[in-house]
């Protein structure tokens, strides 16, 4: 799997991203946050993509669906670490100036600012 999650304190989730990612990836995470955000009210995120990650399947394909507009709706930020490489594709991917919160794009190495940053 290309994706894993871990939900931390605060009402913070974690997704890591590696290799290639897959749809039936992606749907299986957002329903995992779904989940969350429904047991523990308004949520931020992480998105770590690892130096492993390749690249988005470019022949799944990637519309909104219900859990999309679910997950806009009830996140206040979206932080995102990675190499510089994939900024452009992650902004696009996560639909920057579309959704109702901040999205920041952190390069590798700084989880740490990016943590601060979801905090305020």
């Amino acid at each position: 799997m290309a994706l894993s999650i871990e939900f931390e304190a605060n009402n913070l989730f974690v997704i890591r991203s590696s290799g290639v990612l897959e749809r039936g990836d992606a749907d299986a995470i957002k329903k995992q946050v779904v989940s969350y955000i429904k047991r523990h009210g308004r949520a931020t995120g992480l998105v770590i993509i690892d130096e492993a990650f390749q690249n988005v399947s470019a022949f799944a394909s990637w519309d909104d669906d219900e859990d999309d507009e679910f997950i806009q709706k009830h996140i206040d930020r979206l932080a995102v670490v990675g190499d510089l490489r994939w900024r452009d594709s992650a902004m696009l991917f996560f639909l920057n100036g579309f959704v109702p919160f901040s999205i920041e794009y952190f390069k590798a190495g700084q989880e740490t600012f990016a943590r601060a940053w979801l905090k305020n």
